[in-house]
């Protein structure tokens, strides 16, 4: 299985050879480059001709990455899918800052259990010995503890309440620009090919006219510019995107640092 994400949904699928799920021509959700859920067209939110998801997230919880634990440090969770959120939906089911536990038999979902551990995930690896670390803003690490107490409810059975062990917390990790842009950037935009993905590629970005690359359907937040991107305008709008274009629904959660980190690796002076 693979987590796949665009704004406003997030999906589970089981990946075959030739298989096709429809990104970017159909979703539960809406497009980054589309402002309306709604449309006339009656197949907007279906997956008409195309493999549907296993499981999909309405609205989005900001999957960052996805791992399949083995039983050295939770048993219980042999086999299980982890699901690192970033930021999402706050104060509703399904959203961000959370760890996803997914028990699955083959292609079908039995249950979801969300952790929720109260700050954006940038990403989860499972370590050598079997511990789960993830990594937050300011590239700080908390690992899973393995204090817990059961579930007495019989309809839970094997599930667990958990808590990040703040104790465990290591030091900032000093991240590169590459691994920055890698961990925030890459999924959507590329550096090398002049081909839009989920985002417009940024090719030659630093002196481009805001919102007016070929090929790309901007939101009027960036249109209504009027600037080119600097080296400085990209790192205001990497650190705050809503300051910088108001209007615009993108948020990335990165530091400043972190910020000028990747403007500094795309070729900013």
């Amino acid at each position: 299985m693979i987590a796949s994400y665009c704004r406003g949904v997030d999906e589970l699928n089981v990946l075959t050879s030739g298989g096709n799920y429809g990104w970017p021509l159909v979703t539960y959700g809406v497009g980054y480059s589309q402002e309306i859920l709604v449309s006339n067209d009656e197949a907007v939110g279906l997956h008409n001709g195309f493999i549907e998801p296993v499981f999909a997230w309405v609205p989005s919880i900001g999957i960052s990455n996805i791992v399949v634990n083995d039983e050295r440090w939770f048993p219980l969770w042999k086999d299980d899918l982890l699901i690192s959120s970033l930021s999402g939906t706050q104060g509703s089911e399904g959203s961000g800052h959370s760890l996803f536990r997914v028990r699955h038999t083959g292609e079908a979902v039995q249950y979801i259990e969300r952790i929720n551990v109260g700050n954006p995930i940038r990403d989860l690896a499972q370590m050598p010995d079997g511990r789960l670390a993830l990594l937050h803003d300011g590239g700080l690490v908390h690992f899973l503890s393995r204090s817990y107490a059961y579930c007495t409810d019989e309809n839970k059975l094997n599930r667990h309440v958990f808590a990040v062990d703040c104790a465990d917390t290591v030091g900032a990790v000093a991240a590169t620009g590459a691994q920055l842009y890698g961990t925030h950037c890459s999924g959507c935009h590329s550096l090398t090919v002049e081909e839009h993905g989920i985002g417009p590629h940024l090719v030659g970005v630093v002196g481009r006219r805001v919102g007016t690359v070929s090929g790309y359907l901007f939101s009027d937040a960036l249109r209504s510019l009027g600037t080119v991107w600097t080296p400085t305008h990209l790192e205001q709008f990497l650190a705050d995107p809503k300051q910088f274009a108001p209007g615009t629904s993108k948020s990335l959660h990165i530091t400043q640092a972190e910020a000028r980190a990747i403007v500094e690796f795309i070729g900013g002076d």
